[in-house]
C-alpha cells in the first residue's frame, strides 16, 4: 500500500502552532504559581500593614567633613569617651561639631552657632596647651560637661533629634565648617573662652566667679535674652531648715530663727549674690546656688506663708559668651564676629593652625566694622 506523501507547510504551521501553546500554558502557570505566593516588598514603611508596600524613606544624607577640610592641616587631639570609658584620636573640628551639638541647640540662629563654634574650638585648645583634661591624664579633653564640655557622638545625635538628625548636624556641620580654624586671642594668646546658657540680662566679670581677673572676661550688658530663664524655687519652713542644718550646722538655724536669719548680704554690680548670710555663717552666692539647687547667683528671695522661694534670672556661671544672648544679637542682625567681639572684651580673631596662631584678615567694610553698642 502506498503511504500518503505530507505537506511540509503544513507541517511546519502546526509545530509553530503548538510552540506558541507551550509558551502560553508556561506564562498561565507561572502567573498562578506567583499570585500564590506572598511578595515581599523592597522596602516597607514601619506602619505599613500585612501585603502592603509602604513609601521608601532614604537613609539621611549628612554632610561629609572630610571631603569639606583638608584633613593633614588640622589639629588631632586626645578625646576621653567618658560614657564609652575609652581614649579616641579625633580630628579637631569633628570634635567640635559634637560638642556644639550638646552645649548650643540647633535651632538657634546660624551665626550665634558659628560664634559657639569659635568660643568651643578656643576653650578646647587653650584647655590642651594649659596640661589638657583635670581628670584624665591622657587626654586634652573629654566628654563629662562637668569638666570639660559636653559632646554628642553620632550615635547621641540620632538619638536626640530623631527625625530631624540630618538637618540639624548639618547645620551645626556647616557652622563648624565655616569657622574652621578660627580662635579668640588677647595679646596674640588664646583665651579662656568661657561660655554659658543664659546671663539674665549681664554677664559677669570673672574674678567674681573664678580666682582669674581676666581682661577679655569683663561683665557687659546682654540686652537680647529671651526668654530670659526666670524660675522660682521654693522651700517649706521645715525642708529649708533641715537642709541648711545639714550643710552648715555652725549657722545655728532653726525654725524660730530662720526667717530672721537668711538674708543677701552683699550683690554684685550685675544683680548676682555674692554673699548670702545663714545665720551665724557667710556663705558665697555660689555656695548658695549649689546648696539651693539654683539656675545661677543672680537671685532674689521671698518669704511665704509656707515658706521661701528663690526668684532666680539666667542660666550658669554668668562668664564670657551668653549663648541666650548670642541668639538674640544674630537675630537683630550680629554676625559671629560682632557677637564674639562684644561678650570678649578686647579680644580677636586669629587662626589657629599648622603654623600656630596667625592674624585673620580684616572683616568686610560694612559687616563688622563698627563695635556692638546695645540699644539703650
Amino acid at each position: 500500500m502506498k503511504r500518503k506523501k505530507q505537506n511540509p507547510i503544513k507541517l511546519i504551521g502546526m509545530c509553530a502552532a503548538l510552540l506558541v501553546l507551550l509558551v502560553l500554558l508556561f506564562l498561565l502557570m507561572r502567573m498562578v504559581l506567583t499570585n500564590r505566593q506572598p511578595q515581599k516588598p523592597e522596602s516597607c514603611s514601619p506602619d505599613a500593614g500585612p501585603g502592603e508596600i509602604g513609601t521608601v524613606t532614604p537613609a539621611p544624607t549628612i554632610v561629609d567633613l572630610y571631603a569639606y577640610f583638608d584633613w593633614t592641616e588640622t589639629t588631632t587631639i586626645k578625646v576621653y569617651d567618658h560614657r564609652a570609658d575609652k581614649l579616641v584620636d579625633m580630628d579637631l573640628e569633628e570634635y567640635i561639631v559634637g560638642v556644639v551639638s550638646a552645649e548650643m541647640p540647633a535651632y538657634y540662629s546660624f551665626e550665634a552657632l558659628k560664634a559657639q563654634a569659635v568660643a568651643s574650638r578656643t576653650y578646647t585648645l587653650y584647655g590642651v596647651v594649659h596640661g589638657g583634661c583635670h581628670t584624665n591624664p591622657d587626654a586634652d579633653v573629654c566628654t563629662n560637661s562637668k569638666c570639660c564640655q559636653a559632646f554628642s557622638s553620632q550615635e547621641r545625635m540620632q538619638k536626640t533629634w530623631g527625625k530631624d538628625y540630618a538637618a540639624n548636624y548639618n547645620r551645626v556641620a556647616q557652622a563648624v565648617m565655616e569657622t574652621a580654624g578660627e580662635v579668640l586671642v588677647y595679646d596674640g594668646k588664646l583665651c579662656d573662652a568661657l561660655y554659658h546658657a543664659c546671663s539674665g540680662g549681664q554677664t559677669e566679670d570673672s574674678e567674681h566667679v573664678y580666682a582669674n581677673a581676666l581682661p577679655y572676661l569683663r561683665g557687659v550688658l546682654s540686652p537680647y535674652e529671651d526668654p530670659m530663664r526666670e524660675e522660682n524655687v521654693d522651700f517649706g519652713t521645715d525642708a529649708l531648715v533641715e537642709l541648711i542644718a545639714a550643710k552648715y550646722p555652725e549657722s545655728g538655724i532653726d525654725a524660730e530663727n530662720v526667717r530672721n536669719g537668711i538674708a543677701i548680704a552683699k550683690a554684685y554690680d550685675s544683680g548676682r549674690v555674692e554673699t548670702l548670710r545663714l545665720g551665724k555663717t557667710t556663705i558665697t552666692g555660689k555656695q548658695a546656688r549649689n546648696l539651693f539647687g539654683l539656675r545661677s547667683t543672680m537671685f532674689t528671695i521671698e518669704w511665704t506663708q509656707k515658706g521661701i522661694v528663690f526668684h532666680t534670672k539666667g542660666y550658669g556661671h554668668g562668664v564670657g559668651l551668653s549663648q541666650n544672648g548670642a541668639n538674640g544679637m544674630a537675630k537683630h542682625g550680629s554676625d559671629y564676629r560682632e557677637i564674639l567681639l562684644y561678650y570678649y572684651t578686647g579680644a580677636e580673631l586669629a587662626s589657629y593652625g599648622a603654623d600656630g596662631i596667625q592674624p585673620l584678615a580684616a572683616p568686610t567694610p560694612g559687616n563688622t566694622d563698627t563695635a556692638f553698642v546695645p540699644e539703650g
